[in-house]
């Protein structure tokens, strides 16, 4: 049996919190950490929407990610890396899949994730994050009439796993990240649908009955997540139910 080094069991994530409108610059902010690792998620309004969304009248939702220079053990010098890129392309997969884009015709949303501190399953966070800073701003956008309604389809809430020696392992940290056969993350909704799935085998394929059991795990696991989300939104006045 894998022994994890900060005593979790194999299925019990680790302690996650949100700060909602964190910063007072940006449009919706909201500062996330899980375990050791943090993340600081800005929603600002963009004047600049895509040609192909303005043809077809909707609007459009996109993520930039960096690591910061003191994220990392040892200054990190390339915070717009590839690994960033392809980041910043799930996060804002991830979120578009839960918007009705054509409730917010004409608006540009970028979404600035910073990561303050890596310990682990920074996209993740970066997502759960994010989603919150979304709720927050679109119902300042409601109340403000820039928009009619609310433009989310579902709640959403990403989580990851790693396999070692044929074990799940869910939300792992830096030292088990590295170190697994496998790495899996996956954004799955209140409907129990999977919205987003990334599976990459680090040192040996995986069966797929192990796919499956992470799948199911996932939809059980984000009720946790949606609870966090919830009660994190009434203590600022956000009632939001599905």
């Amino acid at each position: 049996m894998v022994k994890r080094l900060d005593g979790r069991k194999n299925l019990e994530l680790r302690k996650m919190e949100f700060i909602l409108n964190y910063l007072d610059n940006p449009y919706s902010s909201v500062l996330g950490r899980s375990g050791k690792t943090i993340v600081l998620a800005c929603v600002n309004i963009v004047n600049s929407l895509p040609d192909f969304c303005k043809a077809y009248n909707h609007g459009w939702i996109s993520c930039e990610y960096r690591l910061l220079p003191a994220s990392t053990v040892g200054r990190n010098n390339n915070m717009l890396s590839s690994r960033s890129f392809e980041i910043k392309r799930f996060i804002g997969r991830s979120l578009r899949s839960a918007i009705d884009l054509y409730k917010i015709p004409n608006l540009s949303l970028i979404i600035d994730v910073d990561v303050l501190q890596a310990d682990g399953g920074t996209r993740v966070l970066g997502v759960n994050s994010s989603f919150l800073a979304l709720i927050i701003a679109f119902n300042r956008m409601i109340s403000e009439g820039v928009i009619k309604e609310n433009p989310i389809k579902e709640l959403i809430a990403s989580l990851s796993f790693v396999v070692i020696d044929n074990e799940i392992l869910i939300d792992p940290d830096y030292i088990e990240d590295s170190s697994a056969d496998c790495d899996i993350n996956i954004v799955v909704n209140h409907k129990k649908q999977i919205n987003e799935l990334q599976f990459t085998a680090e040192k040996k394929s995986i069966d797929k009955a192990v796919i499956d059991k992470v799948i199911d795990i996932s939809f059980d696991k984000a009720q946790e997540i949606f609870n966090i989300f919830k009660n994190d939104l009434l203590k600022v006045g956000i009632q939001f139910t599905f």
